[in-house]
């Protein structure tokens, strides 16, 4: 049962740290925004194809947490409406 209840805290804990924080620094370029071959010396830096050069990517699971928080919004603005 406690097992039950850890995992439901984290679970809890990573969603709210993607309604807070919905991107992170790309996996690719390490938020850079631009990919380099080390090994060559004339190689020209040039935008990464992951992140097309905006230093960010959407975190795992936001897309979704941020569209059932604004079905809820919008679920509960229509309910106070049709209350008055």
């Amino acid at each position: 049962m406690t097992v039950f209840f850890v995992v439901l805290i984290v679970l809890a804990v990573w969603v709210l740290s993607l309604v807070v924080h919905p991107f992170g620094k790309c996996w690719r370029c390490r938020g850079k925004g631009v990919l380099v071959k080390q090994g060559n010396r004339k190689a020209k830096a040039r935008k990464c194809w992951a992140c097309k050069g905006k230093r960010r990517r959407q975190r795992f699971g936001s897309k979704r947490v941020h569209r059932v928080r604004r079905a809820a919004i919008a679920g509960w603005q229509s309910r106070k409406e049709s209350v008055r």
